[in-house]
């Protein structure tokens, strides 16, 4: 057996040391501050691994902490590298975490607000998509599901939709396997329906529903569009499911050649049992027996869009009543979801008066955005 020369047996370990440096790269610092009485790091902890979560980390009992790092009393460290991602998602974290470094704010800071981080990631549209690696197109999304001769629900009468809506189930023995689309579009059912939009539903394997809107050429978009109903951005799909197949909220009719309500309710209900097995099989930081715990992550990010004045001079480094000062001429306003979210602002109408500038987050977190970050290379 040859010998590797040792000039080639440095560079090999020279490549592999590199590669080793590029995956711990994977990283980003973050701050938090209390946002509303009876708020605590644990209460943001747990909300911020759902974020996680919803971005497909398996999230293995155990290696949150192991993987983050307290820098001070308010911000810490977390490496992504063995959260539970996969190469993939890793890939497009890193190119949205040396997007966020290269900021003014976070040179300066070095580190983002927690509700700023999942806004640009959770928040965003194509960041979402491509961290939890979504088809790229309707087409691949059906193959992967094999959605052949699916079963078939029309919706007369939708808390969502504007007009009819057709829901099509791909039932599989394998949790993994089964999704769910719905077809928007205008025109009666079994008459002159046509689709033009496709709202998509599957489960990822650490169990976390998984959402993307399909356009009628097969691309993905950000949102669905208002003009069909109030489905919104993924983000919205994940604050209205929560962690369930989301059953019928009211009657509607029964349509010729589609299975009717009633068994439609049993079928999402018998789903809901085996993705409830499947998740108990999990050795995960998520607890999905607390099913409100998803609303501790949507509390992150809407205080960053929406702070209040003490949470804006923590993150600004700006004495309350200075920075009362300077924003006199702005409103504040109640968060129309939770009362002890009081007098706070709409960060679009004081960002100008930030001392330094972060990245721009989305125009609307749940609802369609004219604006969307979007910091991963070669997409779009």
């Amino acid at each position: 057996m040859k010998k590797i020369p040792l000039i080639l047996f440095s560079l090999l370990l020279i490549l592999i040391s590199f590669s080793f440096l590029q995956k711990d790269n994977v990283s980003i610092n973050l701050s938090y501050n209390l946002n509303y009485k009876n708020d605590s790091w644990q209460k943001q902890r747990t909300g911020f691994l759902w974020a996680l979560s919803y971005l497909g980390a398996d999230l293995p009992k155990g290696s949150f902490d192991k993987n983050m790092e307290w820098i001070d009393s308010s911000s810490f460290k977390i490496n992504f590298n063995s959260l539970g991602f996969d190469e993939h998602a890793l890939n497009e974290l890193k190119s949205i975490t040396d997007s966020i470094k290269n900021t003014p704010y976070y040179i300066k800071h070095h580190s983002i607000d927690v509700g700023h981080f999942i806004a640009l990631t959770i928040g965003s549209s194509p960041h979402y998509y491509a961290i939890t690696n979504m088809p790229a197109n309707y087409s691949q999304f059906l193959a992967s599901h094999e959605f052949e001769n699916p079963i078939v629900f029309s919706v007369t009468k939708s808390s969502v939709a504007k007009h009819h809506r057709v829901v099509k189930c791909k039932i599989n023995k394998s949790v993994l396997k089964t999704a769910f689309i719905a077809e928007e579009g205008g025109g009666e059912i079994n008459s002159n329906f046509i689709p033009e939009f496709f709202e998509t539903m599957d489960i990822m394997k650490n169990g976390q529903l998984r959402f993307a809107i399909y356009n009628a050429n097969g691309s993905l978009v950000n949102a669905s569009p208002v003009e069909f109903g109030n489905a919104g951005k993924p983000a919205k799909c994940l604050w209205c499911h929560e962690i369930v197949i989301q059953p019928l909220f009211g009657k509607t009719d029964s349509v010729a050649n589609s299975i009717s309500p009633i068994e439609f309710q049993k079928l999402v209900e018998s789903q809901n049992m085996i993705l409830n097995v499947y998740r108990k099989t999990l050795n995960s930081e998520i607890n999905f027996s607390n099913r409100q715990d998803h609303t501790l992550m949507e509390l992150l990010y809407i205080s960053y869009m929406e702070p209040s004045i003490k949470k804006l001079s923590k993150e600004w480094s700006i004495p309350e009543k200075e920075l009362k000062a300077i924003l006199n001429q702005q409103t504040t306003h109640p968060h129309s979801e939770f009362s002890f979210f009081d007098s706070i602002y709409y960060r679009a109408n004081i960002e100008k008066y930030a001392p330094s500038k972060c990245i721009k987050v989305a125009d609307d977190i749940r609802e369609p955005s004219i604006y969307e970050p979007m910091f991963i290379k070669g997409k779009q």
